[in-house]
């Protein structure tokens, strides 16, 4: 066959072949979809939970013996000094029992009060050893022998040791306070008819006042609350099942309501970074509000000094971080498709779609991570409808 030939008969299989292509590609179903791009960056995945704000530094002013309770002219939030003058306290007259009682109290208070000071004296060595090992981790990670991230939780865990301390101070404060108060109690017992000069235990601002007004109280009953509501921690009642993947010194973001900007108007929300200081050890049960019985358990979160200006049980919306990388493959979690017990998407190439198995990891948000399957700018369908099979065409927007 002459070579002319040859040449007219290729390019007139090549002209049937791309009609058949034309014809197929117009007898192909299209379909209209949203898609998105794979993309690669990085991803964090929390647990997410409404806690309330927590004075941390607080003490309960209680009635030592039974008698009248005078107090002086005091109101909530009134900013108060270490041993300001709360009132007076008359005791009732004692007999032999009361006066044993109220030797044993001083003694217990003094027990309470050693025991303070041993506390304070372990949880300074702790952080000292928190501190040499953040020294540690400095020289190594200058010479390359450790990661970043080992640093920064060296130095996570000393400022959580800088807290206790100030945490076992308070309490020996208190502890001091309150033998002070058991001393007097029993000084009047033994005869001494004068009243109890009830001081403010500690620097703060006045939380409650139990009983404003004079009358007769109990032994023990409290008379009023003292804190520091600049000194605050949020209380988050994690399902046990989401605080085992809870550390201490994970990051936590907190936020405290709405508030109105004066440009735009728009209401956003107060966010400040906090810690978490620890996992409760005691779960407890509460009813959700289907009035299923849940297990769940206290995280105490830290929040920075002077950050927030607030009071004491206040609403705090809690973002607690379990997992984070600086660098993953991403797809919105609504791209996924589940498909037994796997995963898949609907990967579009060349304006057709196809269904593409892939292994996922960790969801961040409106993100999930994939480990497999997925390259970084692969396109997928966002949000795959039942109309969706392999080769159909699809009209993106």
């Amino acid at each position: 066959m002459p070579v002319r030939m040859k040449r007219i008969l290729l390019l007139v299989v090549a002209a049937l072949t791309l009609g058949a292509g034309v014809w197929w590609w117009r007898r192909a179903p299209m379909i209209d979809a949203q898609l998105a791009v794979a993309s690669e960056g990085p991803l964090r995945a929390t647990v997410d939970e409404m806690g309330t704000t927590r004075v941390r530094s607080h003490t309960d002013v209680n009635a030592p013996v039974s008698g009248r309770w005078v107090p002086v002219s005091r109101r909530e939030g009134d900013v108060l000094r270490a041993g300001d003058l709360l009132g007076v306290l008359y005791p009732a007259p004692m007999d032999a029992a009361a006066r044993t009682q109220a030797d044993a109290r001083l003694g217990s208070a003094g027990a309470a009060l050693r025991e303070a000071e041993a506390r304070i004296e372990g949880a300074r060595t702790s952080r000292e050893e928190a501190r040499r090992a953040l020294a540690r981790a400095e020289a190594l990670a200058a010479a390359g022998g450790v990661a970043p991230q080992e640093v920064e939780r060296a130095r996570d865990a000393l400022v959580l040791r800088d807290l206790e301390v100030e945490a076992f101070e308070e309490r020996r404060r208190s502890a001091r306070f309150e033998r002070e108060q058991a001393a007097s109690a029993l000084a009047a017992a033994r005869g001494d008819g004068a009243g109890l000069r009830i001081a403010a235990p500690q620097a703060g601002t006045v939380l409650t006042l139990s009983e404003p007004h004079e009358r007769v109280v109990l032994a023990g009953q409290r008379l009023l609350e003292v804190g520091d509501p600049r000194d605050l921690e949020v209380i988050v009642p994690l399902l046990t099942a989401d605080a085992l993947r809870v550390r201490e010194g994970a990051e936590a973001h907190l936020s405290f309501g709405e508030r109105t900007t004066s440009t735009e108007g728009a209401r956003t929300a107060d966010t400040v970074v906090g810690r978490v200081a620890r996992v409760e050890p005691s779960a407890f049960t509460r009813l959700s509000a289907l009035g299923v019985e849940e297990q769940r358990v206290n995280v105490v979160v830290t929040v920075p000094a002077g950050a927030v200006h607030l009071g004491d049980r206040f609403r705090a919306d809690a973002r607690i971080t379990v997992w984070q990388a600086p660098r993953v493959v991403r797809v919105p979690a609504s791209a996924l498709v589940r498909d037994g017990d796997a995963w898949s998407v609907w990967r579009v190439r060349a304006g057709v779609a196809a269904p593409q198995p892939v292994r996922v990891g960790e969801q961040g948000g409106d993100l999930v991570e994939v480990r497999d399957g997925l390259a970084a700018g692969d396109t997928v369908v966002n949000f795959p409808g039942e109309k969706l099979a392999a080769g159909v065409r699809i009209r993106g927007r």
